[in-house]
């Protein structure tokens, strides 16, 4: 696969704001998901969120299927801690380390309030970076816990600041209708947003390209399906490793060709 498509997965997109008030019957939270391309199972996912004394820490977990190991290995881990601020909870720190392919990438972010600057790290070279802290503001993985907080309006768009990479991102969020989906889960009444993700980052969910996510249409708001579809992700036809995966029918269809889904498949919620 191309340089575009560098990673298998990688759940959730980056959407922030303010601070926010979680439910106490949300945390601890564990949701597991699978991930596949074209119906075949790529890959598992797990985002979990605990209490750490007085406040949080969200992580993020992705591995890829055995099978796919010799030509595309995945193996991702993110976290993010959150600290108490008043009824809600602030952004304080984040840590990637992805490896994805012949890819990897290692980094950590931390929030200097006193500076109000958003410090970055190169765990890798050590090389350091800065910009100027606008909040609210959140990382790639506490912004979904955000998110969820939010009142949501179909028909309505919310602009969020999204810190990563060393810079500051604004994304505009579309709330486009209500939607029954089904999946190993359960079926679930759910919310459909769709964030502007025009920016640049590591991991396939991160990357530019339409990304759509299904929240259930309830207080919990809990994600239940994720899309990602990289436009030209076969530009350069399919790699015959993949061929033998996809019937000819779903290689004339390149929207689905293109597309990366996640979808709950339990947890504790």
């Amino acid at each position: 696969m191309k340089k575009s498509a560098h990673s298998l997965l990688l759940l959730l997109f980056a959407l922030l704001t303010a601070g926010t008030e979680a439910p106490a019957s949300s945390i601890p939270e564990t949701l597991n998901y699978q991930l596949t391309w074209t119906g075949v199972k790529i890959g598992t996912s797990t985002l979990a969120t605990v209490t750490t004394g007085d406040g949080i820490e969200i992580t993020s977990k992705v591995r890829s299927e055995t099978w796919s190991a010799p030509f595309y290995k995945v193996d991702d881990l993110e976290t993010s801690k959150l600290d108490r601020d008043g009824k809600g909870y602030a952004l304080h720190s984040y840590k990637m380390k992805l490896r994805e392919g012949k890819n990897d990438w290692y980094r950590a972010a931390s929030v200097n309030r006193k500076s109000k600057r958003f410090e970055f790290v190169d765990l890798k070279s050590f090389e350091k970076s800065s910009t100027k802290l606008v909040e609210p503001a959140w990382d790639p993985v506490s912004c979904m816990f955000y998110l969820r907080q939010l009142p949501l309006t179909v028909g309505k768009e919310v602009e969020v600041n999204v810190l990563d990479k060393g810079k500051l991102n604004r994304i505009k969020v579309s709330v486009l209708r209500r939607e029954t989906v089904h999946t190993p889960a359960g079926s679930f009444k759910t919310i459909v947003v769709a964030p502007n993700m025009d920016i640049e980052s590591q991991g396939l969910f991160y990357a530019r390209g339409p990304l759509t996510i299904w929240l259930t249409d309830d207080a919990r708001k809990v994600p239940v399906m994720i899309e990602k579809r990289i436009k030209d992700l076969f530009r350069d036809g399919i790699p015959p490793y993949l061929q033998q995966f996809t019937p000819e029918s779903v290689r004339n269809n390149i929207p689905r060709m293109e597309t990366i889904k996640a979808v709950l498949v339990g947890g504790s919620y």
